[in-house]
């Protein structure tokens, strides 16, 4: 059980309870969403162009998954943020969490241009020693990022165990080309450091993964190949992949995969996979997957349905995963969630963590508005005689809704219904900006963004498109 209340009192906005706290650095460009659970009192203020985060409680350990995040108490802690606008392109950000170990990191965040980000920060983290410079590049046929992270097997940005806290470490770099219309190149060299369990003061395990992966179109295939090399501290791999797909049918869709190393301790693993999607309609979609590793074939189903009522999907994937022997890594994904009734939902995923293990959560939620009224329900819409309005709704990769995002339409802050939807109504045709804001949100999962459109339109409620805005589910 958990709690989380948030309110307004004058011109600071207050939470008390539990709440999920972000903690990114502007020189997170490989890897953003780091965030860490906590329980106690929290204030944002605004002192001159200064923008303050204050809170005083404690961190919290984080069980659950997917849908559902609980969590109990770890260790006192006070925190505080400052993001402080020097100019227009340039802000200074501190961030300090006393707590077992002393935490207190200070960067910059530099935008000389639309298209290129530079960030430099420096400090510790849990009493050691941190330094990272980065640079982001994004032009229409080029995404480049490099940068240089000293942070040490000791280091965390906060002294609370988790079995997801990666960080990077060491020289990075990851270019994505375009090389025509269809053509696409990703080349990358990445040092990893990923916890041991939930040990807070276990030294991370280190991994450097070098790869190269180009896909392509071919009369209507979409041809993929790829090479890996990674190397840890107990282990080293060389793996190569390949695959194609292409579109039958309207309805029908053919893939063939093949994932083989070619170094590694053990001898060598090749798995050969082949898949047929069938789409019978947007609610329902079969999946059959033919698989041959090692002598043995299996054969798979899976699909998705999806209706008002409930929601399952059963889905198959391979990762590769530098910490394990074997760096091929295949699991099933299953998702189901049912709503009982008005916005009481019960939901049930498997879902594959970094460190390789299959994990497994169920949980039930609901969702409360104002006068603690389900989301979902029916009751009377002050606002029925405005005849302009924005609708839209948030999904997962998947296409499961998500209930509770918060979304900022021009001024006005509003949130999603248990189906994933949202709407404003406004007096005027019109446009206006969009955001997702992630830290608002009512769900307590961690999400980030995967796609949204900067601004929308407001027209008459008989001509209102639908707005789709999609996240990923951390």
């Amino acid at each position: 059980m958990g709690t989380y209340v948030k309110t307004t009192i004058g011109s600071h906005q207050v939470t008390l309870g539990d709440q999920p706290i972000i903690f990114d650095l502007p020189t997170d460009i490989f890897n953003t969403n780091h965030y860490l659970l906590t329980r106690g009192m929290g204030v944002t203020a605004k002192r001159g162009k200064a923008n303050l985060f204050i809170f005083a409680g404690g961190t919290a350990v984080a069980s659950g998954a997917q849908f559902f995040q609980t969590a109990k108490m770890d260790s006192r802690a006070g925190m505080l943020f400052t993001d402080v606008p020097l100019s227009p392109n340039l802000h200074f950000l501190s961030k300090t969490v006393i707590s077992r170990k002393l935490t207190s990191i200070q960067a910059l965040d530099w935008h000389p241009r639309r298209w290129l980000r530079t960030g430099i920060a420096a400090g510790v983290g849990s009493n050691k020693p941190y330094f990272s410079a980065t640079s982001d590049m994004e032009r229409d046929w080029l995404s480049l990022k490099a940068g240089y992270i000293s942070a040490g097997s000791q280091f965390r940005r906060v002294t609370a165990p988790s079995v997801y806290a990666s960080e990077l470490d060491r020289e990075n770099i990851l270019a994505v080309m375009k090389l025509s219309s269809g053509a696409v190149l990703t080349l990358g060299h990445q040092n990893f450091l990923q916890p041991q369990g939930t040990d807070a003061a276990a030294p991370y395990l280190r991994a450097t993964v070098n790869q190269a992966q180009g896909s392509f179109d071919v009369a209507q295939f979409r041809l993929g190949a790829g090479i890996f090399q990674s190397h840890t501290t107990v282990s080293g791999n060389l793996a190569e992949a390949f695959s194609a797909a292409r579109r039958i049918t309207n309805s029908v869709d053919f893939g063939v995969s093949y994932f083989r190393t070619l170094s590694s301790p053990i001898p060598p693993v090749s798995n050969l996979s082949a898949s047929i999607r069938e789409t019978f309609s947007p609610k329902l979609s079969l999946l059959q997957i033919v698989n041959y590793s090692q002598g043995r074939t299996n054969v798979l189903f899976g699909g998705s349905y999806v209706t008002n009522r409930f929601v399952v999907s059963v889905d198959y994937q391979t990762l590769y995963m530098p910490f394990l022997v074997n760096p091929f890594s295949q699991g099933i994904g299953i998702s189901l969630r049912v709503r009982l009734f008005r916005s009481m939902h019960v939901n049930v995923q498997t879902f594959r963590s970094a460190d390789g293990r299959l994990r497994y959560t169920a949980s039930g939620d609901s969702l409360l508005t104002t006068k603690f009224r389900a989301v979902g329900s029916n009751g009377e819409d002050p606002f029925k005689h405005l005849r302009y309005m924005v609708r839209g709704h948030v999904q997962d990769q998947a296409g499961r809704p998500i209930a509770g995002a918060a979304i900022r339409i021009g001024e006005q802050l509003v949130f999603t219904n248990a189906d994933g939807k949202f709407f404003v109504r406004r007096n005027k045709a019109g446009t206006l900006a969009l955001e997702v804001v992630l830290t608002e949100f009512l769900n307590s999962a961690p999400f980030q963004l995967v796609s949204a459109p900067p601004t929308v339109k407001v027209d008459p409620e008989a001509a209102t498109p639908d707005v789709e805005i999609v996240l990923d589910r951390k």
